[in-house]
């Protein structure tokens, strides 16, 4: 019976994607949030918001108190609604299309215009941490966008066809597997700087003197000497993927696997 190995299912495209459309989702939220604590006249402000949104809502709220009249918090909070509206359909027709994606980054975009042309109005330091979310959302977004097509690829591949290659060999054609250099030496004293258990794999990063090994299910897969430890990695193909281990200069060890850290451990200088 042939053994598979799945690490993760889930790509990260895939992974940049879906984190695009939640922090969409998120900032949605947060915004209705918001608008309800603008209408009835709480102080209280989430950053994480559309700023076009809050702004009609409280302003909503403002006509109210100068003239007593309810008809402007409703409008105000159905003006906030409208403006929400084109994010949810983005959000819900993200899905399977990008193209809704680019929609939401556009809307935002000339949102955080609307923003900054305020903070440069007014000089207000208040304005700061909303540029600073406004900026880091529409990050989030172009990164999901320049994943999307391959994310919705495997989000509509059949089920049977992930499980199949979820760790099959994708070096043909491209790279080849990284050849096993045996098994480590047992015999050496070792201590084990950081290990990781991932998608039935046990992938152990060891060291002893002058010498840091990569350990796959038992095997080894690359060895680093040096008996002076500055920064280095050591990187193996398995089955078309690439697992690493990677010692920074800051005394971080990691182990990663097609990119995605999946263990980590601060080791002293």
């Amino acid at each position: 019976m042939k053994k598979k190995y799945n690490f993760d299912n889930s790509s990260l495209a895939m992974r940049r994607y879906k984190r695009a459309r939640g922090s969409l989702l998120g900032m949605m939220l947060l915004t209705v949030i918001n608008t309800v604590l603008a209408a009835v006249g709480s102080l209280t402000y989430f950053v994480f918001s559309d700023y076009l949104a809050y702004s009609l809502a409280l302003s909503g709220r403002l006509y109210y108190e100068d003239s007593g009249l309810t008809l402007y918090i409703v409008l105000g909070c159905v003006f906030a609604a409208l403006v929400l509206l084109p994010y949810l359909l983005c959000w819900i027709f993200s899905k399977k299309r990008r193209g809704w994606l680019i929609a939401a980054l556009v809307l935002f975009s000339i949102d955080t215009v609307m923003l900054v042309w305020d903070a440069l109005m007014f000089m207000e330091i208040a304005f700061v941490l909303d540029i600073a979310f406004h900026i880091w959302l529409i990050v989030e977004l172009i990164l999901g966008i320049r994943a999307g097509k391959t994310a919705i690829a495997e989000m509509n591949m059949p089920a049977e066809a992930v499980e199949d290659t979820a760790f099959y060999d994708a070096s043909v054609n491209e790279k080849p597997d990284t050849k096993c250099l045996g098994m480590p030496q047992e015999e050496r004293k070792h201590r084990l700087i950081v290990e990781a258990q991932y998608g039935g794999r046990t992938i152990e990063v060891r060291r002893s003197y002058g010498l840091t090994e990569l350990v796959i299910d038992g095997r080894l897969y690359g060895v680093w000497e040096g008996i002076s430890e500055s920064s280095y990695e050591i990187v193996a193909r398995v089955d078309g993927h690439e697992i690493a281990t990677r010692f920074l200069p800051t005394g971080k060890q990691t182990i990663e696997v097609d990119g995605e850290v999946i263990a980590k451990k601060q080791r002293l200088l």
